[in-house]
């Protein structure tokens, strides 16, 4: 059974046609067509209903859909399990995370991975939490470090929990919101709010605004920089704001929600063996976390 019309098979159901999947993966969509034909005359079974430009998986479909994403799961594991073998770490490390944990910190951090492994470069690139687990899936980087948002099955992604983090709704010591014993939703809702924005198509019910009026933004430091300057409120991790709140230049808003834990999380490839420097950082990183 061939690999590549196994994965055209799941790509296109994931994407829900072929053009879509060829565009994915970069690749030629007649190749994409062929492949899963190949497929289908091997299995003697039609997997796709075809109706005009549209595909739906068949009960044939349905029913190997998940074995056949495992089957690639596992040759990927293969793979990277002889790499291991033979020692081939890679040179190069393609590595996004969130800004959950101040940037000094990161900084110092990266200078510090960069110093104990110097035969490996690092590229780390900053991104919003809610795009972090689709930057590894895409392979568009190796490694991901943030706050944990998806919470979704995906056999796909290996999620590393790193440490409990704490997120907090907050507002400026100064704010209506501030002032009140205790907040409603529809204070809330009627409150300006900054949220998280990102990229990625998937559904996340996370970080969807709770308020009916509100401003995204890719980052907590926008979203940080906004609350104290616009007089809105919003969801931002504790390393952030610590000392703002000591300060009490922001307040934490009395709501059912205004206090919650996420994990901080590594997400990799599923399958992929952990350059050294990821556990090292992984330890670094749970160190810091533990002061909170």
């Amino acid at each position: 059974m061939n690999l590549s019309h196994i994965e055209a098979f799941v790509q296109v159901a994931q994407h829900g046609s072929v053009s879509e999947a060829a565009r994915q993966l970069d690749c030629n969509r007649t190749k994409l067509s062929m492949a899963i034909k190949a497929l289908e005359k091997e299995l003697d079974t039609k997997l796709y209903i075809r109706s005009g430009n549209n595909l739906e998986l068949s009960e044939a479909g349905k029913a190997i859909y998940k074995n056949c994403e495992s089957l690639l799961v596992t040759a990927s594991r293969i793979k990277q399990t002889c790499k291991h073998i033979r020692g081939d770490f890679t040179a190069e490390v393609r590595i996004a995370r969130d800004d959950a944990i101040p940037d000094d910190t990161w900084q110092e951090l990266s200078l510090r991975l960069n110093n104990k492994y110097p035969a490996t470069t690092f590229n780390i690139v900053l991104a919003s939490s809610g795009d972090l687990s689709n930057l590894v899936e895409t392979k568009q980087v190796d490694f991901a470090f943030g706050v944990d948002y998806e919470r979704v099955d995906d056999p796909r992604i290996e999620y590393t929990p790193i440490a409990k983090i704490r997120m907090m709704s907050v507002c400026n010591s100064d704010h209506p919101l501030s002032k009140q014993r205790r907040v409603s939703d529809e204070q809330l809702r009627n409150a300006m709010q900054v949220t998280l924005a990102y990229l990625n198509e998937k559904d996340n019910p996370e970080l969807l605004p709770f308020s009916l009026k509100h401003i995204g933004f890719s980052s907590f430091d926008y979203i940080l920089s906004t609350i104290r300057t616009e007089g809105a409120w919003g969801v931002l991790p504790e390393p952030l704001i610590r000392h703002l709140l000591r300060d009490e230049t922001l307040s934490v808003i009395k709501h059912t929600y205004g206090l919650t834990q996420e994990e901080f999380c590594m997400f990799s490839s599923t399958g992929m063996e952990a350059h050294p420097g990821m556990v090292w950082l992984c330890d670094k990183l749970s160190d810091y976390l533990f002061d909170f």
